[in-house]
């Protein structure tokens, strides 16, 4: 870390004191321009100086340097430099140096500074997202580009204290530079089809219902919140204004409350634009059936977020594989980055890839027969290429007891049949833990679990 460097050698240098500079490690959020501008100011407390010069190396190769004439009053004189740096995989390094004539020393030193893009994951177990079955794989993903800042750990002090900013881990739980296996796999997949860096702030807690994720607004950043100590480490890491995306993974703590969810989803939703103003897009998981045992209500007012909330999408964990019941295996937790990466892709970076990315979300479901023994459901993508498994007809719940026996794809359609006529005011799709048959799109993406009224 920079100020690490500078205090050890201004004990042997005229002292040097910072208000602002660059820490080892450190990403700056682009602008528009594809740039990061890093300040260097603050003040020499010794006269004799005449200049002081900052140079900014890229790769190790000298790429810029800014200087500036030092005027004294009452034996100290004031600085304001600024070093402009490419978001880009390459690494920069800034090198401080007074200047006295032909004289020069180096006072201060910052290594592997980059320029990139900011994103927040929020949550609980699932959006920790931890090796827990020990596989050792998610780090496999880890880059030079792919940082984090501060640590996830729940213990107030540790997390206020922790300024430092570390390689992303994908493995470690609630740690030093954690952002988990989904995190760093979407984080991967970013960095390699824009080659521009980023940063992922994780700060989910396992087993925590919507009401611990609350922000304390008398004071946002209270550290003894879930909210605030993310809300702290963004603050501390210079990035709250420059989020660009806030990926959420809970509900299964919420079980059957699903008016309370329904109450307060949309109030933290507001609080994340008001604290984050930057954010483009807010990108929350579907949880699945499994512990908590989350009922298909509280699924339903996820699904529907996304119909009333600015800027929201909601995205399916059904289909993803290696399900235990409640987490995932490493493939698991990779698929659920590869979902939220394509959305990404597409929403802030223009990628092409836009075709059956989207989980299959329900339009609509009536009775396609006088006798009501056959129920059709239609999609909200027309372009979707919708695949229904053998046996995946298991999963839906009509409220008379009828059951579904099959289904046959017809573009964005699916006629469903039934074990006979039926008067049922809804269909529920519940979707199951675990591994098994589901309803797809050519991407494996699993459909929306839902409950909706049927049109007679």
């Amino acid at each position: 870390m920079l100020l690490a460097s500078l205090l050890l050698l201004c004990a042997q240098t005229p002292p040097l004191e910072f208000v602002k500079h660059p820490v080892d490690g450190q990403l700056y959020p682009r602008n528009a321009q594809n740039t990061a501008e890093i300040e260097l100011t603050g003040w020499v407390h010794q006269a004799g100086w005449q200049r002081i010069l900052v140079v900014a190396k890229r790769d190790g190769i000298p790429f810029s340097a800014e200087v500036q004439n030092l005027t004294y009053s009452g034996g100290q004189a004031g600085f304001d430099l600024s070093v402009s740096i490419h978001a880009e995989r390459h690494a920069y390094s800034l090198h401080v140096l007074l200047m006295n004539g032909l004289q020069m020393q180096q006072v201060a030193e910052a290594h592997n500074v980059v320029a990139g893009d900011v994103f927040l994951i929020q949550g609980q177990s699932n959006a920790v997202a931890a090796d827990g079955f020990q596989e050792g794989l998610a780090n496999r993903e880890q880059s030079p580009w792919i940082r984090s800042f501060g640590t996830g750990s729940i213990t107030s002090w540790q997390s206020a204290g922790d300024v430092n900013w570390y390689l992303a881990d994908g493995e470690s739980q609630s740690a030093e530079g954690s952002i988990g296996a989904w995190g760093l796999r979407m984080g991967r997949l970013l960095v390699d089809q824009t080659d521009v860096p980023v940063a992922i702030l994780n700060g989910a807690v396992g087993a925590t219902p919507i009401k611990m994720h609350m922000r304390n607004d008398a004071n946002p950043s209270d550290t003894s919140t879930i909210y605030g100590r993310l809300l702290n480490r963004a603050r501390n890491a210079g990035v709250d204004q420059h989020v660009r995306a806030i990926i959420w993974h809970q509900g299964e703590s919420d079980s059957a409350r699903a008016l309370n969810y329904r109450e307060k989803f949309p109030q933290l939703h507001a609080d994340w634009l008001e604290d984050f103003p930057a954010v483009e897009q807010v990108y929350m998981f579907q949880v699945r059936n499994g512990c908590g045992n989350p009922t298909v209500e509280l699924r339903e007012v996820q699904r529907r977020l996304k119909d009333f909330l600015p800027i929201t999408q909601v995205m399916s964990t059904t289909a993803a594989p290696a399900h235990d019941g409640c987490h995932y295996y490493h493939v698991g937790y990779q698929e659920l980055g590869n979902r939220i990466a394509r959305l990404v892709g597409r929403d802030l970076y223009g990628s092409g890839d836009t075709q059956n990315i989207d989980a299959p979300d329900i339009e609509s479901a009536s009775y396609a027969n006088m006798f009501s023994s056959s129920i059709r459901i239609t999609f909200r993508d027309p372009d979707d290429t919708l695949h229904f498994d053998p046996g995946a007809a298991q999963d839906f719940v009509l409220d008379d007891g009828i059951s579904v026996t099959g289904g046959v794809v017809s573009g964005n359609t699916i006629l469903l049949s039934l074990s006979g006529p039926s008067s049922s005011r809804t269909l529920s799709y519940v979707g199951h833990a675990q591994d098994g048959a589901w309803i797809t799109n050519a991407r494996g993406i699993g459909a929306l679990a839902f409950k909706v009224l049927i049109r007679p």
